[in-house]
């Protein structure tokens, strides 16, 4: 067993109306022994709308980001979904396209080497789980808790991401070392509307709407995201009559070890946890 060292790319959601997912992820990556290094002077990694109207804009966004955790010696760590993929998708520009390596050389005077590797936290808590150091880390079990696992679109990798690894089934795995139950469900990877939310409520509603329901459908408490989008999505929305309180893995994580800021992270929720949380006698 040995320390990971890595640099950390916070995003403007986890600095933001994501805060708690962010103290989570430190804590949960102190305990396993995961080192953070935010990177000193990051921007936002061209997220939203940026890559379909400046494509070139939206690369070299990501790529000066890149380019300071390629000069930590590093690879690169991110909890967001939007921004995970956002700068993996320039990365692999940077080193496969011509006119991309010149432009943002003369923009920013670097170029990107091939060993550096964008990291989702969810590349890496299942392994970590399993050494033999943290086996014994789970000091609150979730057991009983009986929820669905959202992953969203932004972390289905696409095609041009076929070189970094599948994420389908990290959530379970973790889930399952805090003893909660995953219930089956199709829509796993459904869009939740994303950026969309902002400008088109009308669109969103729906289909938020439509994934409460089967979450619902399929006897879920509660449903676990890895992506803040999702989760902020999910929570502003749903309709009344189709409201299940939406966690973060990492948030779960931090209480299974033992957290105690949790009471102040679910105030920050627009759907209360802490029913559900007492009706199950977890503590908190």
């Amino acid at each position: 067993m040995s320390n990971i060292d890595l640099a950390y790319y916070p995003g403007c959601t986890l600095s933001s109306t994501a805060r708690e997912i962010d103290e989570a992820l430190h804590q949960v990556c102190k305990r396993l022994d995961i080192n953070l290094s935010a990177l000193p002077d990051w921007n936002c990694c061209g997220s939203s709308s940026i890559h379909a109207v400046r494509p070139q804009l939206a690369v070299s966004l990501a790529a000066r980001n890149l380019f300071q955790a390629q000069s930590t010696g590093r690879d690169l760590m991110v909890m967001c979904a939007g921004c995970a993929n956002r700068l993996r998708v320039a990365s692999n520009q940077l080193r496969s396209d011509d006119t991309s390596r010149r432009v943002n050389r003369e923009i920013l005077g670097d170029v990107l080497d091939q060993d550096l590797r964008v990291h989702h936290l969810m590349d890496l808590l299942p392994g970590r789980l399993k050494e033999r150091p943290y086996r014994n880390a789970l000091k609150q079990p979730l057991a009983g808790l009986r929820y669905v696992p959202y992953y969203g679109c932004l972390l289905a990798a696409p095609p041009e991401l076929k070189t970094y690894p599948r994420l389908h089934g990290s959530m379970e795995s973790v889930m399952a070392w805090l003893g909660a139950e995953a219930l089956q469900w199709g829509y796993q990877a459904k869009c939740c509307g994303a950026f969309l939310s902002v400008a088109r409520p009308d669109i969103v509603a729906p289909m938020v709407t439509d994934i409460m329901d089967k979450a619902i459908s399929a006897g879920a408490e509660c449903v676990v995201t890895a992506c803040a989008m999702c989760q902020l999505n999910l929570e502003l929305r749903s309709p009344a009559h189709l409201r299940l309180p939406v966690f973060s893995v990492v948030e779960l994580l931090a209480c299974g070890m033992g957290s105690a800021d949790l009471p102040r992270w679910f105030k920050r929720h627009l759907i209360d946890p802490l029913p559900l949380f007492k009706s199950k006698r977890f503590t908190i």
